[in-house]
């Protein structure tokens, strides 16, 4: 590649894997106020499919996918003072991040520890902020001492774990097959799924419930995670997952997610339970400090080892369609990382 081109990956059409097409395209111009990335790792985030059906909020296609990236500081604009070059950051970018450069403002980036590998500090951008974030701040971590994580092997209910076991929290977590004993060495109570009804098998090891449950799924499934609550107790809610069918978007079940979720969240209210959603984008626009905050913080956790994230597999850029297929799937355990300097 030569040095006035960037190779990334464009999504001109909706649908499969098959749209993620890789081009090569002039090198992204900074402002004043930004850094240029030379991205060394990047995230695959379900909110990168919302990006490939054309579902996700205010990135209209043709567009770029990447939710978070890590990479060096190779050149800044002339207002930025807070980031040398050379320095190697992490950013939040919700779109463009499958790219081998890219252009970010200065005052959204946060240090990356000496320590901690670009694809494992990757793999915590949405990943563990959303973990931290709905621990710390949608919940009361003080009087909280039990939950239940769906998907506990997945990408952001692993790190949810990691957190319990950090916090002393006893954790039950969600998952089947092999991944039983994953949520196991984390540290958490295997909830297998495919025995029954998640609720009445929690029961057995909780009779009075937890105090909440992250739940990434949605639909009729906040239903189940009601049931797995204990009085005053609260669902965080932060993905539509039951909408999906094998990593496709479902009409039918899309309507159905919602309609669900809609009369479940009256049925909590009137429970004396609570129901929270978490979005991190809103979040990330609106409390820039926090997100600054919470992001050093899980990555000092990572550094000093009181979290280890679960990475599943590294793939050139130019596997982008593989990666995609993985999360179709469901097959991935921990995060899929994609290396644009390969």
């Amino acid at each position: 590649m030569s040095l006035d081109t960037n190779r990334k990956v464009l999504i001109s059409r909706a649908g499969g894997p098959d749209r993620l097409q890789l081009v090569d395209a002039p090198m992204p111009a900074y402002g004043a106020d930004e850094v240029l990335i030379r991205i060394e790792a990047v995230g695959v985030a379900f909110a990168d499919v919302l990006i490939r059906e054309g579902l996700y909020p205010d990135v209209p296609l043709p567009a770029t996918p990447g939710y978070e990236v890590v990479g060096l500081v190779v050149s800044k604009g002339e207002q930025v003072t807070s980031v040398d070059i050379g320095a190697r950051v992490a950013a939040l970018t919700i779109h463009g991040g499958y790219a081998k450069y890219l252009n970010v403002s200065a005052a959204s980036v946060v240090a990356v520890p000496p320590s901690l590998k670009s694809p494992a500090a990757a793999s915590l951008v949405l990943n563990g902020l959303t973990a931290y974030q709905m621990l710390t701040r949608c919940v009361a971590l003080d009087s909280t001492q039990s939950i239940l994580v769906w998907g506990a092997a997945g990408g952001v209910g692993s790190i949810l774990l990691d957190l319990a076991r950090h916090f002393g929290i006893t954790a039950y977590g969600v998952a089947s097959g092999s991944r039983l004993d994953f949520v196991a060495e984390k540290g958490a109570i295997p909830i297998n799924r495919s025995e029954g009804d998640v609720a009445s098998i929690l029961k057995q090891h909780a009779p009075a419930g937890v105090d909440a449950v992250f739940d990434g799924v949605g639909g009729p499934n906040v239903a189940v995670s009601q049931r797995c609550l204990n009085e005053g107790g609260t669902v965080v809610l932060f993905g539509v997952q039951g909408g999906f069918v094998g990593g496709r978007r479902s009409l039918v079940r899309l309507i159905r997610t919602y309609l669900a979720s809609s009369s479940t969240a009256l049925s909590i209210f009137l429970s004396n339970r609570g129901l929270k959603g978490y979005v991190i984008t809103p979040w990330f626009r609106q409390f820039p400090d926090r997100y600054k905050a919470d992001l050093s913080n899980i990555f000092t956790l990572a550094a000093k080892g009181s979290i280890s994230p679960q990475i599943d597999v590294v793939l050139p850029l130019s596997r982008v369609a593989e990666a995609h297929q993985r999360i179709n799937a469901g097959s991935q355990l921990g995060k899929i990382i994609l290396d644009p300097t390969c």
